[in-house]
């Protein structure tokens, strides 16, 4: 009897035989920022409690992966109280026999959305059966670890984006989302605007503890490492060489962290006074205004500062129409957003922000050929 030929039945470019890769693409995308490697990221539990502050992470993950229809994903926050006995507002009701008909507090809710948008980009190259001759190399293995990487650097900078302007670049592009500054932005040594700060307002060791005292100030939502409550600082490298030339800086850095295994200790270039301290070469400088090369904008990150939402997996796209053969193509897609964690009142009348602060100092930078 002839041999009968049987065809695979899943073809390359099948969705069946993305489905495992996208998987694992998908976690390996968050794996592989910058953030995710630091342990600054957490999947999103719902189990804050009401009346005491939790420690957590400063970037929470929201994996909906079309559980739900929708352009963009909503995140509730539930006011305290605030009638007390020592309060204006219905003081005798908190007390004693008093009756509380009709002088009910209403629950007050702020919310803030994380839109999605639709990451995407592609490779390709013309007449693959013919250059196919010139290499060894696997070409689709090559695109898809390329458009993997490109995926992960946009990750990193759309959240960074959030940090400075609330939604990452591609959500302001396509959906027309304004940037909003961050609503806690502080000068060096108190100045009140750019033009004012000058060589002598560097990141260093004074100026690292009003960072401190911002944060317990401000009520931030701490991080929570080996029992102890902290909060993470992102600045670039000649941010952070001002701040390793501190003598202060350099006699108390580490005192109470030593030994530990965390990643956001280990990986810090110091943790001083409660700050662990991150050197971050995403992190930008001014573009426009006074001495903007010479300002440096470093991150304060406390838990939960900013919220990202995956609408799909990454999903590698095999280009259909290849004009007769002469062209060969490779894409990667994602529904994706983020955004900083800027609550607002139902009615957008008033903003809380408890989970980031942005600061700017001057940085001694140097030019390199």
């Amino acid at each position: 009897m002839p041999f009968t030929a049987l065809n695979f039945p899943i073809a390359a470019s099948d969705p069946l035989g993305e489905l495992a890769w996208s998987k694992i693409a998908h976690v390996e995308t968050q794996h592989e920022t910058f953030f995710a490697k630091a342990g600054m990221t957490a999947k999103a539990k719902g189990d804050q409690d009401a009346h005491r502050r939790k420690a957590g992470v400063p970037i929470i993950l929201h994996d909906e992966l079309k559980s739900e229809p929708g352009s963009e994903v909503r995140v509730r926050m539930r006011k305290q109280l605030t009638s007390t006995p020592r309060s204006a507002y219905g003081t005798i009701t908190n007390y004693g026999t008093a009756s509380m008909l009709g002088l009910e507090e209403p629950l007050n809710y702020y919310d803030m959305a994380v839109k999605l948008g639709l990451l995407k980009h592609a490779v390709g190259n013309d007449s693959p059966d013919f250059y196919q001759h010139y290499t060894s190399i696997d070409m689709e293995q090559d695109a898809e670890a390329a458009l993997q990487e490109w995926l992960v650097e946009n990750h990193e900078e759309g959240i960074l984006d959030c940090l400075y302007e609330k939604y990452p670049y591609f959500i302001q592009q396509q959906l027309s989302a304004s940037a909003v500054a961050n609503p806690n932005l502080y000068y060096g040594e108190g100045a009140t605007a750019q033009d004012e700060v000058d060589q002598s307002m560097i990141f260093d060791a004074n100026e690292a503890m009003r960072l401190r005292s911002f944060a317990i100030w401000k009520k931030l939502n701490p991080v929570k490492i080996d029992g102890k409550t902290c909060f993470i600082v992102l600045a670039d490298t000649f941010v952070c060489t001002d701040l390793r030339q501190d003598a202060m800086f350099r006699e108390l850095k580490d005192a109470d962290s030593r030994g530990s295994d965390n990643p956001i200790v280990s990986g810090a270039i110091g943790v001083y006074q409660g700050l662990c301290i991150w050197e971050y070469q995403r992190m930008r400088t001014m573009t426009s205004g006074a001495n903007s090369a010479n300002i440096g904008r470093i991150g304060l990150l406390g838990a939960d500062a900013i919220a990202v939402a995956y609408g799909s997996r990454p999903r590698i796209v095999p280009r259909v129409e290849t004009a007769y053969g002469d062209r060969w193509g490779r894409a990667i897609r994602q529904v994706f957003g983020a955004s900083r964690a800027d609550f607002l009142e139902s009615d957008d009348s008033a903003t809380t922000q408890q989970s980031s602060a942005e600061w700017r100092v001057w940085r001694k930078a140097e030019t390199f050929a």
